[in-house]
Parts: C-alpha cells; sequence; structure tokens
C-alpha cells in the first residue's frame, strides 16, 4: 500500500502544468537582478580585496539589470504579463543603482 501511494504521488509533478519559458532578454535580466540584489546586500569591511570585488560585481550586475529593465519595460510595454515580471523583478539595488566608480 505504502508503494502504491509513494508511486502516485511521485506523478503528481507530471501532471501540473508547464512553466511557461519567459523570452531569453526577460530571463537575463531576472538573472542580473537576481545577482544585482545578491551583491548589493554585501558588504565586507575588514577584507578591502574582497569588498573590491563586491563593488566590482555590484556595478556589473546591478548596471547590466538596469540598462535591460529600461529598455525590455519599453520593449513589452503592451504585454501586461511580461511587464509585470519584470517588474516584479526589478528590485530597489535595480532601480536605485547609480555607478560607484
Amino acid at each position: 500500500m505504502k508503494l502504491l501511494l509513494a508511486l502516485l504521488f511521485s506523478g503528481l509533478p507530471l501532471l501540473a502544468p508547464a512553466q511557461e519559458k519567459l523570452p531569453p532578454d526577460v530571463a537575463k535580466f531576472i538573472e542580473h537582478a537576481q545577482m544585482c540584489e545578491h551583491f548589493a546586500g554585501e558588504w565586507d569591511d575588514n577584507d578591502k580585496a574582497r569588498q573590491r570585488e563586491i563593488i566590482a560585481a555590484v556595478d556589473d550586475s546591478c548596471g547590466q539589470a538596469q540598462r535591460q529593465w529600461k529598455r525590455l519595460a519599453a520593449r513589452y510595454a503592451k504585454q501586461p504579463r511580461l511587464q509585470k515580471i519584470i517588474d516584479e523583478h526589478a528590485n530597489d539595488a535595480v532601480r536605485s543603482y547609480r555607478k560607484s566608480r
């Protein structure tokens, strides 16, 4: 009986609808926005070399995400579903980024 239940429940994920694929440019934006938020939240006062790495990572990921955000917002302005996804991932770190150097 336990085996039957295990087999039944293991097949449930197959019944769930497949997650809709995003356009590659939107998926890349989401990746950069997540990295931007991650690195913007890091700080290492004790290790100056690591802090330089963090600043470079913030400049790279946040800069790319911010440029992508503006471009994608215009590109997908008439597609509410994609616009919502883009807006949800344009976190504070992306929206407020200013180059540090």
